[in-house]
């Protein structure tokens, strides 16, 4: 048990030793020395970089483009020299923000940063022009798409609930048979409707828009033509119908269609590969999620 204290001095000795004896090793001293300028010289490169503005001709001929975008004409020297001056002022202020931190916690810059690496990610991944095959081939698989929607004409008499939903359906019963008997004319029949009486050349999700997915709406596009029929139900009380004329859907040629199908392959194409790029990316990420 004595020996203890003698051991951890004769330890505590050798240490110093070892240490003073690195103190005197030159190439510890030049490892240091090398190290210490490398971090100063990051520093001070990383400070250079942030305070050394170059105003390019590639960035002049931007802002001269944007000029001519914005007011039809290229700008001359004064206009372009003026437009240099606050374009340099302007990343003067930016580069000294990031410096201090101003673009943390600020959610208008996170979306807006987030915003142009979108931007950036399409630019680099722009879908190529799709060959015919590649465009028949969508076509095919989304014919359904281009088809020419159904469209219906029609009119209708409109009965309000407002002295009851019963009232209102034995009311719109009642002109029914008076129409179908030719005791009444149309124009007799019916309350105010707050929009038209009679609707021409109307696809079925305009119909679906004004009157919601009732009964009226189905009967639109499946009752027989040229007679008053009802009563129908929909989101503003109750209805007779007349259905004039309906042309189904028809398909449409590849030819008729060729730019929206196009358009459509591109849009398709272009979130394909943005979702790759970012699926890319989420694996330089590691991503932990703190628990309660």
């Amino acid at each position: 048990m004595k020996d203890a204290p003698a051991k951890h001095g004769t330890r505590a000795r050798g240490s110093i030793a070892l240490l003073r004896s690195l103190a005197r090793e030159p190439l510890l001293h030049f490892v240091l020395a090398g190290f210490a300028l490398f971090i100063g010289g990051e520093v001070i490169r990383s400070r250079n970089e942030v305070h050394h503005i170059v105003v390019t001709q590639q960035r002049e001929a931007h802002l001269a483009s944007r000029y001519q975008l914005q007011f039809g004409a290229r700008p001359d020297a004064p206009t372009l020299a003026r437009l240099v001056e606050r374009d340099v002022e302007e990343e003067m202020l930016f580069r000294q923000g990031l410096a201090l931190g101003l673009d943390r916690d600020d959610e208008i810059v996170r979306r807006r940063i987030v915003q142009k690496m979108r931007f950036l990610l399409e630019d680099l991944s722009a879908p190529r022009e799709p060959s015919d095959a590649e465009l028949n081939a969508y076509y095919q698989a989304h014919a359904e798409k281009y088809a020419a929607p159904t469209r219906i004409t029609f009119s209708h008499l409109y009965f309000s609930r407002d002295a009851g939903d019963h009232d209102a359906r034995e009311r719109a019963a009642q002109a029914l048979g008076l129409l179908s008997s030719g005791k009444a004319q149309v124009s007799d029949l019916g309350d105010p409707f707050p929009d038209r009486y009679h609707f021409s050349g109307y696809e079925a999700e305009q119909v679906y828009r004004l009157f919601g997915r009732t009964e009226f709406s189905s009967a639109t596009l499946s009752a027989p033509l040229d007679r008053w029929l009802g009563p129908y139900q929909s989101v503003y009380g109750w209805h007779l119908v007349r259905v004039d004329a309906r042309t189904e859907a028809q398909h449409l040629e590849l030819v008729t269609v060729r730019d929206r199908v196009r358009t459509d392959y591109l849009l398709d194409a272009q979130a394909r590969t943005n979702a790759a790029a970012l699926e890319t990316l989420a694996g330089e990420f590691t991503v932990v999620r703190e628990r309660s």
